[in-house]
């Protein structure tokens, strides 16, 4: 008799913890995106059998339509609810390795959740979707020590890409610093669990259109070392990879390179930039 007692409860605590939360709407409209030169990552933990998911979608969307280059969204598919579904219309597997261990690193227990600059506040990294654009206000008016440029050229023909990131000091900064490069795909059409009706079908939308989509993480998942020590003002560190789209599904046409630059003793991120691999 007791085993039927315990496992009710047991399916309980596994759901507390692999829960799809309402997406409360932000109060943020205005952005000042000319005061800095900090650009902004939104990385959305998300899930296809999430409910709640492409609301917070919307949200990165918006955030990012009133700054353009100054935001960038990668979309992190983890989670209980980034599972597929063998048989169903979700069977598709947008999971990647480093995206489970990022996941599982910073604490994401319930989607939709996401992090800003990867900023650590006593502890705890994970923002709510809205509270997203507040927190991306507060860094758009700052200014980064380093900018970032991407330099992709893709072969058609061999299908590979190369891309050259360079890190352009603005000002002398010391520490140890690592650089994550990715790369993301938009309008990948696939089925989506959705509970809002003005975004689309509910409960499912069968043709959704998913966006910056980590697809891989071409350096190590917590980077390659940009530099430990210290660098002067006005000078330039380079890295270069190749990467393969052979044995993929992925639409060069629709892939981005994300680098961005993190502080190797919080993982909070210095700078980010992001650039079309096919113009």
């Amino acid at each position: 008799m007791k085993i039927f007692k315990i496992f009710p409860l047991l399916l309980f605590v596994a759901f507390a913890f692999s829960t799809c939360d309402k997406v409360e709407a932000p109060y943020q409209t205005g952005f000042d995106c000319e005061s800095g030169n900090q650009n902004v990552l939104i990385e959305d933990y998300t899930g296809h059998t999430c409910v709640n998911c492409p609301s917070a979608a919307v949200t990165a969307h918006d955030i990012k339509s009133n700054c353009e280059e100054r935001v960038i969204v990668i979309a992190v598919h983890a989670g209980y609810f980034a599972e597929p579904l063998e048989g169903t219309d979700f069977d598709y597997d947008f999971r990647t390795p480093t995206g489970n261990i990022w996941n599982d690193y910073f604490g994401i227990v319930s989607n939709p959740n996401g992090l800003v600059n990867r900023m650590n506040n006593d502890g705890n990294y994970i923002i709510p979707p809205g509270q997203w654009a507040a927190e991306a206000t507060k860094l758009l008016s700052q200014n980064a020590p380093v900018d970032i440029e991407i330099n992709n050229e893709f072969n058609a023909t061999d299908n590979k890409l190369k891309t050259t990131i360079n890190a352009n000091f603005i000002d002398a900064l010391s520490g140890n610093y690592n650089l994550v490069v990715c790369i993301t795909e938009d309008n990948i059409v696939k089925a989506q669990k959705n509970n809002n009706s003005s975004i689309g079908d509910v409960p499912e939308i069968l043709d959704y259109e998913h966006m910056h989509v980590l697809r891989k993480v071409v350096s190590q998942q917590w980077g390659d070392q940009l530099f430990d020590g210290y660098v002067d003002a006005f000078e330039s560190l380079s890295k270069s990879y190749e990467i393969s789209f052979d044995g993929t599904d992925w639409n060069p046409e629709n892939c981005n390179v994300v680098a961005f630059i993190t502080n190797v003793s919080d993982k909070s991120v210095v700078q980010v930039n992001e650039s079309a691999i096919v113009e």
